[in-house]
This record gives structure tokens, C-alpha cells and sequence, in this order.
């Protein structure tokens, strides 16, 4: 499959943020009211994990096998027959999880998974979004969301985690121009973020599409607080802004 059969960059869209956030809900409603197709999330698609890794060679090797997986995910986007194609969460939800791990100590490499994740889209054997929608949630809702859905990793609810992935996140999708991303308020009804979401997308993007990842390459892995001037630096729960 060479680059030509991808479908094109405006109709790729990953549906981000953390877990619990409603990522998967607001795919769906979407895809049944645009009549787009839903690619579910990786991990739905493969074994969790082992957490924690033993050494960074242990990292480098479960990041190899989520490449694999995005390989799939992105032939099953080929193979879509809608001009529109959601991710439920994107390959940058890897490079941010290594961002996020690494607050704790264990083996984490976020530069290799920045340049897999990359050099992967670069060659056409994975697909690089041309649209974000990300969810945001106060990290106590989360947190509260997370344990109501049943048992998970304690490192998965810590405070420390969700503030890193947060802004990870935020560290790639805040270089993005305004017609490329849009943050929605999670604690909304979800219909209210589809009919927000729908007419984002419904609008042609005019600026180039996004880069792959290898910029959060340069980002240090425990980030300084987000000053209050920067134009998405609105509070997580009082959110919804177009980026």
C-alpha cells in the first residue's frame, strides 16, 4: 500500500485524551450523525502491556508491537469506504503515555517512540491524523471515572500521571493552528460535544497538515505549569476551545 491510497489528511481524525474521558462515546455518536468509520482504540486490539517494564529494552519492544498494531489500524482506515475515518486515540497517545510513565521512575523512552511512531507515518505504513478532538476533564473526574469503571493500575489514577499526560498532550496539540484541533469540555453532554465537533469538521481546513510526532522529541519529560497567558491554557472542566 503506498502513501497515494491513504485516505486524505482532512478526513483522519484521532479522538484524544485520557482514559475515561468519553473518547469512544463521542466517536460513535459521531460516526453514526457524519456516516464516518470508527477504528477502535489499539487497546482493544492487544494484550495490555506488562507494567512495570523491566529495562528500556523491554520499552523499545512493546512500542515495536504497537507500531504492528497501528499498522493494522491504519489498513483497516484504507480499507474504510467513508470519507471521513475517527481514531479512537492515535498514535500520539503512545508517544504521551512514555512522557506520562516516566514521572515514576521506570523505564520509559519517549524518544524512540516519537521517531517509531514517525518514521512509521513518514512511510506510509501508518496514517498521521489530520485532525485532533481532544477531551478534556478536571484530573479528579477522571480519576473518579477511572475506579467507577472498575480496578486499574494505581499509576493510571495518580495525579502525577494524568497532570503528565495532560500535558503532553497539550505540549504537541498546542503548535497546531486553530483549524486543526479543537479541546471540547468532557463534563458536557456528549450531544453537545458532537453537534460541537460535527460543525469543526465540517469546516475544510485551509492549513497545512499536521507533522507527525519527533517534535515532542525536544519537550523535557517533566514539564514546568502552563502559564495562564498561553492561548490553551484554559482550565481543564472549562474547556472548549477551538485550537
Amino acid at each position: 500500500m503506498t502513501r497515494s491510497d491513504q485516505p486524505s489528511h482532512h478526513g483522519l481524525v484521532a479522538v484524544e485524551g485520557l482514559r475515561c474521558t468519553g473518547k469512544t462515546t463521542l466517536a460513535t455518536v459521531l460516526a453514526s450523525q457524519l456516516g464516518a468509520t470508527v477504528i477502535p482504540d489499539a487497546a482493544d486490539l492487544s494484550s495490555p502491556l506488562p507494567y512495570p517494564p523491566r529495562t528500556l529494552g523491554d520499552v523499545r519492544s512493546g512500542l515495536d508491537h504497537l507500531c504492528q498494531v497501528e499498522r493494522q489500524r491504519a489498513e483497516a482506515a484504507r480499507r474504510a469506504r467513508t470519507g471521513l475515518v475517527l481514531f479512537d486515540r492515535g498514535p500520539l497517545s503512545h508517544i504521551v503515555h512514555q512522557h506520562a510513565v516516566a514521572q515514576f521512575g521506570v523505564p520509559a523512552d519517549p524518544g524512540y517512540a516519537a521517531q517509531t511512531f514517525t518514521a512509521a507515518a513518514n512511510a506510509g505504513i501508518t496514517l498521521s491524523p489530520g485532525r485532533y478532538l481532544y477531551l478534556r476533564l478536571p484530573h479528579a473526574a477522571v480519576a473518579a471515572r477511572q475506579r467507577r469503571r472498575g480496578p486499574v493500575h494505581p499509576h493510571l489514577v495518580d495525579p502525577r500521571f494524568l497532570t503528565a499526560t495532560d500535558r503532553a498532550f497539550l505540549r504537541y496539540l498546542d503548535a497546531l493552528p486553530d483549524d486543526r484541533c479543537l479541546v471540547l469540555d468532557a463534563g458536557l453532554p456528549v450531544g453537545h460535544l458532537a453537534s460541537t465537533a460535527a460543525a469543526f469538521l465540517a469546516t475544510e481546513p485551509t492549513s497545512p497538515p499536521p507533522g507527525a510526532w519527533t517534535r515532542t522529541l525536544a519537550a523535557p519529560q517533566v514539564v514546568p505549569a502552563r502559564s495562564s497567558t498561553s492561548p490553551r491554557a484554559a482550565a481543564a472542566g472549562n474547556v472548549e476551545t477551538r485550537l
